[in-house]
């Protein structure tokens, strides 16, 4: 069998919009801007962000109330989304949409009692 890769190989659409989504938001509010988890699952991207700026976040509480808080590439749950409305937190919203999707889809079939 013969493999052929691509060359050069890039990220996906989705790591591509979630990347200039944190670059548009830096640009606009400065830091620090928070990132919920790794804005993507790349070392080097997110070292990148690290060094102007972001701070990335394993938990809301580590949010100071009405900072900006993006979510990453990932997505998050509904818990999260409601715990940062509450913290009054200005969020950005960088979920790959293959990512909403599934996450829609999962809301529904779960309404269907699966």
């Amino acid at each position: 069998m013969r493999i052929l890769l691509a060359s050069p190989r890039g990220y996906c659409a989705g790591v591509n919009m979630a990347i200039a989504a944190l670059d548009t938001a830096l640009e606009r509010f400065g830091t620090p801007l928070y990132v919920f988890h790794e804005i993507v699952h790349n070392r080097w991207v997110v070292e990148h962000f690290r060094g102007r700026g972001v701070v990335f976040v394993e938990s809301i509480d580590e949010v100071p109330e009405g900072a900006v808080l993006m979510y990453s590439a990932h997505g998050v749950s509904p818990a999260v989304r409601q715990q940062a409305a509450a913290r009054r937190l200005q969020t950005v919203d960088a979920t790959c949409p293959l990512v909403t999707k599934v996450h829609r889809e999962a809301v529904r079939f779960a309404a269907q009692g699966y």
